[in-house]
């Protein structure tokens, strides 16, 4: 290609990213939601004001004791270190992102970019990725498309969730340790163990990433000494928050993982479920082709080794792990799946492409067609399911609390549970648990909160109203706003004597 080919296409793929990025930035969700993006959120505003752990509203507000906690800490938050508190339950790593975000655009919009910003990230880091692995620049790019238009990764990156980020970050290690190995070059190799850690602070199964890492880094006591050292600070950050939000450094939000989250009967359910999603979703094109790099013999052994071990490790380890129902938890595989992207169009670019040295065209033709197949099968099901348009669901949560915030006196108290993040986030109201009640703990207290003048009001979406018709027989509830679904009840009854 001639100088200004190369300048052309050049600005045609700067056009075609930036055409995306806006795209994403248009459909990102700015709206504190359900457990995941209110725990994030919430944990980047305590992070903010330099504390990791905060008492329990409904404790502090209504006067009980220590052993009411469960009924008054929301989703996303789990028991603090000292009675009457309370803290995030979700890894650290992306609230400080959320945190160093709002600190630089403020609260309103900056944290909420920190998944879209990471999901351009993620594009120009595959394309690196295809090109330490020898691909072309025309593939390295169909790379950054298929993960671009994975319906996964669109799907997450227009969320405030870790996913992409944590995907960033592997990302982010595999082409450090890859430029260490190139270059004989320690600070690359510390720049490796950085975005490892933070990779891990962002998501604990990110240490999986030692998988091609262990592939990929020289075996010198240099290199990985430098690899330590990049890494260092972001364990001890670890023990750190541990110790203060959870009362030992050995302790995380996750607390019941390995005791409830993992088992051998998982794995056939969750493997049958992951293999079907990954070659449903990209296409089984994509998945074919990166069991085809086991057999590529143009490829060196530590490469195919290290793209094997990186998607096998994940992909391994989730079908152990007990969440799998629906089709986008395939985002637990996310910071694996450029390894499987990269794989496959190494094995197109040898079986395909360069199968012979005649009849090229013909040949780039068919490799051409085949990543086209594979991103029209992307695009299909992101159109067909609308998981580009995500934000559209999410903006009642908002909408919701402040209603509640708008109609409700100083003195209620709101039963929720699905609604009791974005409560806790976007006002100042004490909010209980339905969900960590019976009939028996509702009546105590409502007769303790009544007979001190608090009134009981409800914030519900549908699946939760019957729910609370268990624990309040016989009450008698008025709906006095409604966003959406979601009603905002009064409790007009007395409680009963």
């Amino acid at each position: 290609m001639s100088g200004r080919g190369k300048r052309l296409a050049g600005v045609g793929v700067a056009t075609l990213f930036l055409a995306y990025a806006l795209v994403l930035f248009h459909h990102t969700v700015f709206a504190v939601g359900g457990s995941d993006s209110s725990g994030y959120l919430n944990a980047a505003r305590l992070f903010s004001e330099g504390r990791v752990t905060t008492p329990i509203r409904g404790l502090r507000r209504l006067g009980f004791t220590n052993e009411f906690a469960d009924n008054f800490i929301p989703l996303g938050f789990t028991s603090g270190p000292r009675p009457g508190t309370m803290a995030p339950s979700y890894p650290p790593g992306l609230p400080l992102h959320m945190a160093l975000a709002a600190r630089v655009g403020g609260w309103s919009r900056a944290p909420f970019l920190v998944s879209p910003i990471a999901a351009l990230v993620c594009l120009v880091l595959i394309y690196r990725l295809g090109r330490e692995v020898g691909l072309p620049p025309a593939l390295a790019l169909a790379g950054s498309a298929l993960l671009g238009f994975f319906p996964t990764f669109v799907f997450q990156a227009v969320q405030p969730m870790s996913d992409v980020v944590a995907t960033a970050w592997a990302l982010g290690a595999v082409c450090a340790a890859y430029r260490a190995r190139a270059l004989s070059s320690a600070p690359w190799a510390a720049a490796a163990g950085a975005a490892f850690g933070m990779g891990i602070l962002v998501r604990p199964t990110n240490v999986l990433v030692l998988a091609p890492l262990l592939f990929l880094l020289p075996l010198r006591g240099k290199t990985w000494l430098a690899f330590a050292a990049g890494g260092a600070p972001f364990g001890a950050f670890q023990l750190a928050h541990g110790a203060a939000a959870f009362g030992s450094p050995w302790k995380t939000g996750y607390r019941s993982l390995l005791a409830e989250g993992l088992a051998w009967s998982n794995f056939p359910a969750r493997a049958r479920h992951y293999a079907y999603w990954t070659a449903r979703l990209f296409s089984p094109l994509v998945p074919l082709g990166g069991i085809a790099l086991a057999a590529d013999r143009r490829v060196s052994l530590r490469n195919r080794a290290a793209l094997l071990s990186w998607f096998a490790a994940f992909f391994l380890f989730y079908a152990f792990y007990a969440p799998y129902e629906a089709w986008w938890y395939t985002r637990f595989l996310l910071p694996a799946y450029p390894a499987l992207i990269v794989g496959a169009l190494v094995a197109v670019r040898d079986f395909v492409v360069g199968l012979a040295p005649t009849a090229k065209t013909g040949r780039r033709a068919a490799a051409a067609l085949l990543v086209a197949v594979a991103l029209a099968a992307e695009i299909r099901y992101v159109a067909k399911e609308k998981v580009h348009k995500f934000y559209k669901g999410e903006r009642f949560y908002p909408e919701a609390a402040a209603m509640a915030r708008r109609l409700l006196p100083p003195d209620a108290v709101v039963l929720s549970m699905q609604m009791s993040g974005a409560l806790h986030y976007y006002t100042d109201l004490p909010y209980a648990m339905w969900n960590w009640m019976d009939a028996q703990r509702f009546a105590v207290l409502r007769v303790s909160t009544e007979s001190r003048g608090f009134r009981w009001y409800s914030l519900l979406a549908p699946f939760e109203v019957p729910e609370v018709d268990k624990i309040a027989p016989g009450a008698e509830w008025r709906e006095i706003g409604r966003v959406e679904d979601v009603s905002l009840r009064e409790l007009r009854t007395a409680a009963p004597r």
